[in-house]
């Protein structure tokens, strides 16, 4: 399928003469909370020849592909040699001896890897489950949630957990996604399980506990309100923004993507393609048709089918990466391509604000190609309250950045061009820019390193 965009920094990587990256990663995390054991629970007793095995689950929808660590020392971290050689699997259960399940165990989604039933394509974050010591471990499945992490992080009981909330242990207990067939209030807990997760930090010990709670129980009136209005539960998200406001964001399997009636916006992130297309609206009119409208005002009609990931259309297939309301990825089968899709207009620009940048560090990937065939780049940028240290394959340098007219302004030397760049799309892993002078010229920051540098990968290896 082609559907084209483009992006690309001629004055960054012309200034840093770039070809790869390397840097660390950043993440955003709360204030540590005390590393105690469970309530009313002893250090387990492992002396016993204990030999059965049980099953664990991971469950925000069902994580898949997620580590799983055995914290046998009680520091709530996933240690070296704690970590377990398998990995959950598509309905996020993995089985374990009974001997490590009296154990704090610990469930790591990684970015780029770790895949949430709720979603198509994969995270573009990390975080961390826990579920605290069990004794008790004969003929049930282990549930390790947002709220078995919330109870840990606490260190209070999940029945207690449920009264604070005000929401049903049964329901919270166990695997709610299943119980949504019979339980009226598991969808509420669902949707609240996927709303926390957004609002997690990377590790267990950077959990604050009371302010999670906060956040829980301000989520849990949303989605009241919600159910008052007779909205579906299922497909949102109630996300927070940098400005710290709740948003409620619609949640996509590929086939609700491209749904009876859909719409959303499309381009490439190659320059000359998007120089050739532009920015594509497509409307959804059939199960297995959709229009294309160009930007020059010509229109097609694309034939389509939906396999698992990807879209199928003239026997190619677009496998989507990563998916959000607002930001969507796709790699084509042959193309060599990155393909941008979002259900926002993305001729209108977002709002940005200091606090995005301030203090953070990201990846920022574009396309350094003149022609159709992409040579996708990455340089690493730090940014602190004015200053911005960008780093590239050893070499750096500082600059000055402001927001200027909502845009992102980075100061370049003479004889340099500046950046200055419009945020058309982003979400709470990536912020896609359009140079505000010169035409089709696209990018993408990312705030999580390994999920910068998948997306890098796919890229060159699709573009070979």
């Amino acid at each position: 399928m082609n559907f084209k965009i483009s992006f690309i920094t001629a004055s960054l990587f012309a200034a840093l003469s770039l070809s790869g990256c390397n840097g660390g990663s950043s993440s955003t995390s709360t204030s540590p909370v005390d590393k105690k054991p469970s309530p009313d629970k002893e250090t387990p007793d492992t002396s016993k020849p204990d030999t059965g095995t049980v099953t664990i689950q991971a469950i925000d929808g069902y994580l898949a592909n997620a580590e799983i660590c055995i914290d046998r020392n009680n520091n709530s971290s996933c240690d070296t040699d704690e970590k377990l050689t398998i990995k959950t699997d598509k309905n996020g259960k993995a089985v374990i001896s009974k001997k490590d399940a009296k154990f704090n165990i610990i469930v790591s989604a990684k970015a780029s890897f770790t895949s949430d039933s709720d979603k198509s394509g994969k995270l573009g974050n990390d975080f961390q489950y826990i579920a605290s010591a069990s004794d008790n471990v004969e003929n049930k499945t282990i549930s390790v949630t947002p709220f078995t992490t919330m109870a840990h992080a606490k260190n209070t009981t999940l029945e207690a957990l449920a009264s604070e909330l005000n929401l049903p242990i049964n329901s919270i207990a166990g695997d709610y996604v299943a119980k949504k067939e019979s339980d009226e209030n598991a969808q509420k807990v669902h949707a609240i399980a996927r709303s926390i997760t957004t609002t997690l930090p990377t590790t267990i010990s950077a959990i604050d506990a009371d302010k999670l709670v906060k956040t829980t129980a301000d989520i849990s009136k949303i989605l009241d309100e919600k159910i008052n209005n007779k909205e579906d539960l299922n497909n949102i998200n109630i996300e927070f923004d940098e400005k710290g406001q709740a948003v409620s964001k619609a949640i996509y399997t590929t086939a609700s993507y491209f749904a009876v009636n859909e719409e959303m916006w499309t381009v490439s992130l190659n320059k000359a393609y998007a120089t050739q297309e532009g920015i594509v609206k497509a409307f959804v009119y059939t199960p297995d048709h959709m229009l294309m409208s160009r930007y020059d005002g010509k229109q097609s009609t694309v034939p389509f089918t939906i396999n698992g990931d990807a879209i199928v259309s003239d026997g190619e297939a677009d496998t989507f990466i990563y998916m959000t309301q607002d930001v969507s990825l796709a790699v084509p089968q042959n193309d060599g391509d990155l393909i941008l899709w979002s259900k926002k207009d993305l001729r209108q620009k977002e709002a940005v604000y200091a606090e995005t940048f301030a203090n953070k560090t990201f990846f920022y990937i574009s396309d350094d190609s003149t022609s159709n065939n992409p040579d996708p780049v990455m340089a690493k940028m730090h940014f602190s309250k004015d200053k911005v240290t960008i780093e590239e394959a050893g070499e750096s340098m500082e600059l000055g950045w402001a927001i200027q007219g909502e845009n992102l302004f980075i100061d370049f030397p003479d004889g340099d061009n500046d950046m200055n760049f419009k945020i058309i799309a982003k979400d709470r892993n990536l912020l896609i820019t359009e140079d505000s002078t010169v035409k089709n010229m696209f990018g993408m920051f990312a705030s999580n390193e390994a999920f910068a540098r998948d997306l890098l990968t796919k890229w060159k290896v699709s573009s070979k």
